[in-house]
């Protein structure tokens, strides 16, 4: 239920609009939904809030990343470096998924390699990177390190990286567990730009509209 979703992050904002959280999920469901004016609004009054927040940072850099604003991207991705160089307290660094897109795959994997130093467990985007630069065995040797030993296996991370792989039959079945498991980073895959090569297949558009999205509106957005 988007609308509903909206309806409450809406009255969240307008009870304490100066909300980190708030004004950060209200971001994310705009971008989820292909609304980009006003993703980017709220992504900017979050900014403004708390332009030291780790969290924030990192956040902006997905998001623009997702529109194809790679100048701002890189900004706050590198903010969110210079505030915690280790990504310790955060998992895996977005400007590292930036740097991919780029074609930056050495820079990415050292980013990766870094945050992994210190939390201990490789993420999914290093396992993406390694797909993307057709080292396909470190790509799956990568992915089951960063599940092993988790009671749930998120179905639409895993199914980043078999669409990396070009496996898109084992992506598809991956995201049809992902809306069993109702899993609540499913609504981003319609933006993120590691799964375009779906965005043709009629299985990929109706997961998509099954959650409650319009895929034009949403790949609209992320046009240049």
């Amino acid at each position: 239920d988007l609308d509903g979703a909206e309806a409450e992050f809406n009255r969240a904002v307008e009870i304490d609009p100066n909300s980190t959280p708030s004004n950060y999920f209200i971001a994310a469901l705009y971008a989820a939904r292909g609304d980009r004016d006003k993703a980017l609004a709220y992504l900017n009054r979050t900014s403004k809030i708390d332009p030291a927040s780790l969290w924030v940072s990192n956040f902006a850099c997905e998001l623009y990343r997702y529109f194809g604003l790679y100048g701002e991207a890189i900004a706050a991705g590198e903010r969110a470096l210079q505030l915690d160089p280790t990504f310790a307290h955060y998992g895996e660094p977005s400007l590292a998924a930036l740097y991919r897109e780029m074609g930056r795959f050495d820079d990415a994997i050292a980013l990766y390699k870094k945050a992994q130093d210190f939390t201990g467990r490789p993420g999914f985007g290093l396992a993406i990177t390694y797909a993307r630069i057709n080292r396909p065995k470190q790509a799956l040797e990568t992915l089951d390190a960063a599940v092993a030993g988790w009671g749930y296996r998120p179905g639409d991370a895993i199914a980043h990286v078999h669409v990396a792989l070009g496996a898109h039959d084992a992506a598809i079945r991956e995201l049809e567990r992902a809306c069993e498991q109702r899993s609540s980073s499913l609504h981003g895959v319609g933006i993120a730009p590691e799964f375009v090569p779906l965005r043709s297949d009629q299985r990929f558009l109706s997961i998509l509209k099954r959650i409650g999205l319009e895929p034009e509106k949403v790949f609209a957005a992320t046009a240049p």
